[in-house]
């Protein structure tokens, strides 16, 4: 948006990085992966740049290591509205220490934050009432030994936002936000983070100092919407910004309207096959981390000499890289890869490299092991980002998920397939059920199957009902399946890679399990695929998410996003039903109205469009929205946003898995 959200991030962490010098600076999870990507994998480098003596990490309940000797001076960065945070862990770590100056940088607002204090009355403003707190936490450890009052800042900044390249961000703070299957199952935990969010997107679309208008598709996005709407400070924004010609579009669409395309691992896209396949890296939803064993001795080197080496990711100040593995083919990518190492390589005189006719992650990883025997520590520094994300596609692409991911994707294929053929006769839940049974021998794991079952229902939506004798035999199948790995998960360690073992604690908790309760979380996953399939059964034109527009030719699966997006950059602009518009200026309205002769607003009227997937965003959806703007070209600026960037596994974790069979 003309970077204006990189001036945003900007704004944020230059205010930060002004008042760490001496500190320590303790910092949560969520501000690690904002600071994480905005620097670009360079965050320890660019604090000691700033004069930072130690970096903490905050968490609620573990003080390992918060104490600092002979520190004065200390930085919190903090991204929660839970206001026991406040009460407990600032408070303990104040008392592990002798600060006499403090600084709370808040990402929640103050009308968010809801901190009260019993020595304040409730009408005070949180902020004032926190910072009291503070100075008397501060004055009580200090005693007499400091003759003036401690030096208490509390400010608002509201980082929430990681960008991953100049047309993707992501918003770690919010990563569990998912669209409930109804508003049954929210809770005020739930809501408190939606109005921090809302609180979140107000401030940003301050710093832009453009009037938004609000477009949404779902139950939850409609919810935000309306409280983006009517959040008093936002209304008090959009009068002072009456009469601007231009905007900001931004469309909220909640990710449970499409599980299909999430759950799927069906990705020409090099990023959502390493999302797929590489960990994430400690602490990040959004970033993985590489192996770097590979650029040291080799195995019997290793093994004579153990030592621990630092996971390298993905994240750079160079988003070249990131936007190949999003949009351009595998083939190009590996060509490009092949190119950059036989440089590095040829820049100190190595032998020249010669030209695969065929490249592969193997002919990769040959040269990258050629490195090793490059006495020049330089050289591997000064490459280090480039290498790192070359080494994140050899493992993707090596990886012993490979074999897994498919056979999942020809059964997706199979799946896709048979419901648009056979719609309402489909056997396939009958075929699903025996893949089931013979798991083990084809190496599957129950959430692998899980992830397929998500993407049948999601597929089907409510155009295709399955017969209630397959469903009962799929359940049945289900249940004996959970209960027999769930057996044999207890029999293996934590470090094995067998299929069999990954079953997600989420699944069974701290719960024994019984063939009881294996039966009770096999109904509850019924229940909750019941409800993925009504999910978009009040939609009018994004309904099927099917495509075969003749039977001579294969059906294709064409996602909510996808449709949207081709709609949006229809240069005839039809009706959008599923659409709704929350907010929009009178004066463009006007405008279009004499220019057009019509009043109905459109998003691209805006220079800037922002669709946001409460939920998350998947890769493979990334690249065939990037795709169509590069044919279309559009007049307006298009980003995409998210909760998070999602794997399949991440779906079967989040939606199917959590909380099941609890009561």
């Amino acid at each position: 948006m003309d970077n204006k959200v990189k001036y945003f991030t900007d704004n944020c962490w230059k205010d930060v990085f002004q008042h760490v010098n001496n500190a320590v600076f303790y910092i949560d999870k969520a501000a690690v992966e904002c600071l994480h990507w905005y620097t670009g994998d360079n965050t320890i480098k660019q604090l000691q740049y700033a004069g930072v003596i130690a970096v903490r990490e905050l968490l609620m309940d573990n003080f390992r290591g918060a104490e600092v000797e002979k520190a004065r001076k200390a930085v919190f960065v903090y991204t929660s509205a839970n206001s026991d945070f406040y009460r407990h862990t600032l408070e303990t770590i104040i008392d592990l220490n002798r600060f006499e100056e403090c600084t709370v940088i808040c990402a929640a607002h103050s009308s968010v934050l809801k901190y009260s204090s019993d020595s304040k009355s409730a009408d005070i403003d949180s902020y004032d009432c926190l910072k009291h707190d503070i100075i008397r936490w501060m004055s009580s450890r200090l005693e007499e030994e400091f003759d003036q009052e401690p030096v208490v800042n509390i400010m608002f900044r509201p980082i929430f936002i990681a960008s991953i390249n100049e047309n993707l961000f992501v918003t770690p703070p919010f990563w569990k936000i998912m669209p409930p299957f109804s508003t049954e199952d929210h809770c005020d935990e739930f809501n408190e983070n939606i109005d921090h969010f809302v609180s979140s997107l107000h401030s940003m679309f301050t710093n832009f100092n453009l009037r938004e208008d609000i477009y949404y598709c779902g139950q939850l996005s409609e919810n935000v919407a309306e409280k983006l709407e009517k959040l008093p400070a936002a209304v008090d924004r959009r009068k002072r910004l009456t009469g601007k010609t231009t905007g900001v579009s931004f469309i909220l669409v909640d990710r449970t309207l499409d599980l299909c395309v999430a759950s799927s691992h069906n990705t020409e896209s090099l990023l959502g096959k390493i999302l797929s396949t590489l960990p994430r890296l400690p602490g990040h939803q959004n970033d993985i981390a590489v192996n770097m064993t590979a650029l040291g001795p080799d195995e019997d080197g290793v093994e004579n000499n153990p030592r621990y080496s630092a996971p390298g990711c993905l994240a750079s100040n160079d988003s070249n890289m990131i936007n190949q593995l999003m949009k351009n083919k595998q083939k190009d990518v590996l060509i490009t890869l092949h190119k950059l190492l036989s440089d590095i390589l040829l820049a100190k005189e190595s032998p020249k490299t010669r030209i695969a006719t065929r490249i592969t992650a193997h002919s990769l990883e040959k040269l990258v092991h050629k490195l090793r025997n490059v006495d020049d520590l330089s050289l591997i520094l000064d490459s280090s980002k480039k290498l790192q994300q070359i080494l994140a596609v050899i493992q993707a692409l090596k990886s012993n998920k490979t074999s897994q991911i498919e056979l999942i994707i020809s059964l997706e294929k199979l799946i896709l397939q048979n419901l648009a053929v056979s719609r309402d006769s489909s056997s396939i839940l009958t075929q699903l059920s025996n893949i089931i049974k013979t798991r083990a021998t084809r190496g599957l794991s129950i959430e692998n199957l899980l992830g397929l079952l998500v993407y049948i229902y999601a597929l089907a939506g409510t155009e295709i009902h399955f017969l209630e004798q397959q469903e009962k035999q799929l359940e049945e199948a289900l249940a004996e399946a959970i209960y027999e790995d769930g057996k044999h998960d207890d029999k293996l360690t934590p470090a094995s890679d067998s299929p069999m073992m990954n079953l997600s604690s989420e699944l069974f908790g701290k719960r024994i399990l019984t063939e009881g309760t294996s039966t009770q979380i096999a109904n509850d996953i019924m229940v909750k695929l019941h409800r993925i399939a009504e999910m978009r059964k009040s939609l009018q034109k994004y309904k099927s998410l099917m495509l075969k527009p003749s039977p001579q030719e294969m059906a294709q699966c064409i996602g909510i996003l996808q449709q949207l997006v081709m709609d949006l950059l229809d240069p005839d602009r039809p009706e959008i039903p599923d659409l709704q518009c929350k907010t929009f200026s009178r004066i463009t309205a006007g405008f279009n109205l004499l220019l057009k002769g019509r009043t109905k607003q459109h998003p691209l009227d805006n220079d800037y469009v922002i669709i946001y997937v409460l939920g998350g965003v998947v890769a493979e959806e990334i690249k065939i929205v990037q795709d169509m703007i590069v044919s279309k070209k559009p007049s307006s600026q298009v980003i995409i946003a998210g909760s998070r960037l999602l794997s399949p596994c991440d779906v079967t974790n989040h939606i199917l898995l959590k909380h099941s069979g609890s009561k």
